[in-house]
């Protein structure tokens, strides 16, 4: 092969664990552009981040993003590539396009964004766009808001209502838990919260989200959401219901997330674990779900499907995963969690974006990396993010 293979693997390792030079980049180059046997590169990749247990890569390429980052004028000087886009097994994130994907968000992210922020969209870089974190606002039945500590992950409703460390929420001579009967949890833009309700359902709310629920259930356990939410039910013998826009959720105990924000056309609840059915609040057909299984409720109609659960619940989990979805749903994705505006100049028909991206990336680079699937182009103003063809 002309290449030492030891090699090249400690050259990839020390890229997963953020620890190569430049220099060692461009040897990386080098080997990869030489090697004939692209699926030993591939299986040699695949091993590592097997390895790397709490690896997440910034992206997994496609061959838009391939091709893309084979053009790139950052590759110009090194030596020729050999034709190998035709390869289309590089459609499950081959090793050739992680190596280039490698150069290009690697190198090219730490080097020159840090360096010409501005030429993300030729405009300067804003700095004040950063990651959401743990803020949510608590509103107790008799109208009483309460800030939640940003330093706190989440909230517990039991006897009294705590922080999930034990501490209490409320002042000592403050309305407690149980006196109250109407409870809602509601996250802002770039917000994210957990409760853990008074039966044991574990709840992960997402950005802009609202949770509505009694402090303490009777009878049957009933939820309302507004949004999106990570549900892990307490097993019960009382059914579990959760009422969202156009449907009801019902179970017995199992996890599965629902997505249902104001602005999206669709509803869809996505299950992990156990079972549970889908009743269309339009049409009252119901869909039983199992393990693996997604239901998009829009209007009258159900359709169920089988996926790969991980991208659904990836937000839970620290990073935003879009199988290949509509460039308009990652953008509002995204501008959940980092509180823009998003505007749109083009046709925007046919723009799509798959891909893998790190919720706590800096918020140029993460348009950088989008971009880079030649898809479309990012200008930045302030808080509001014009999106391009």
């Amino acid at each position: 092969m002309g290449t030492d293979p030891d090699r090249l693997s400690a050259l990839l390792k020390k890229y997963i664990e953020d620890e190569i030079t430049e220099e060692e980049l461009r040897e990386l180059a080098r080997l990869a552009h030489g090697r004939t046997d692209l699926y030993e590169l591939e299986r040699r990749v695949e091993e590592l981040w097997k390895d790397a247990e709490t690896y997440i890569p910034a992206v997994i390429p496609d061959p838009g993003l391939y091709e893309s980052i084979l053009d790139h004028p950052l590759l110009k000087a090194d030596p020729p590539v050999k034709d190998i886009r035709r390869r289309r097994w590089l459609r499950s994130a081959g090793a050739a396009a992680v190596v280039f994907a490698c150069m290009a968000l690697g190198w090219y992210g730490r080097m020159v964004v840090e360096k010409q922020p501005e030429e993300v969209g030729q405009t300067p870089a804003v700095s004040t766009i950063v990651p959401g974190g743990n803020k949510a606002t608590l509103t107790l039945g008799d109208g009483q808001v309460v800030n939640l500590s940003e330093t706190q992950s989440g909230i517990v409703f039991g006897d009294e209502l705590t922080y999930t460390d034990g501490s209490g929420v409320l002042p000592a001579n403050g309305r407690q838990s149980g006196e109250s009967t109407a409870i809602s949890l509601t996250t802002p833009n770039g917000g994210t919260y957990q409760v853990i309700l008074s039966d044991g359902t574990k709840v992960w709310l997402n950005s802009a989200s609202k949770l509505r629920y009694p402090a303490k259930f009777s009878g049957q356990r009933e939820v309302e959401l507004e949004g999106e939410a990570f549900f892990e039910v307490a097993p019960k013998k009382t059914p579990f219901l959760v009422k969202t826009r156009d449907q009801v959720v019902e179970v017995l105990g199992t996890q599965f997330n629902i997505t249902g924000y104001p602005d999206e056309s669709e509803v869809r609840t996505t299950l992990l674990e156990g079972a549970v059915q889908v009743i269309n609040a339009h049409s009252n057909a119901i869909s039983r779900l199992s393990p693996g299984k997604q239901s998009v409720v829009k209007g009258r109609q159900t359709e169920v499907r089988k996926v790969d659960t991980e991208p659904y619940v990836a937000w839970k989990n620290g990073y935003f995963a879009f199988p290949d979805e509509h460039i308009s749903r990652v953008m509002n994705t995204i501008a959940r969690w980092y509180n823009i505006e998003v505007e749109y100049q083009g046709d925007m028909t046919n723009k799509y974006f798959g891909g893998t991206l790190s919720r706590f990336e800096n918020f140029e680079t993460l348009l950088r990396t989008i971009e880079l699937t030649g898809s479309v182009r990012f200008k930045i103003e302030g808080r509001r993010v014009i999106v391009m063809t």
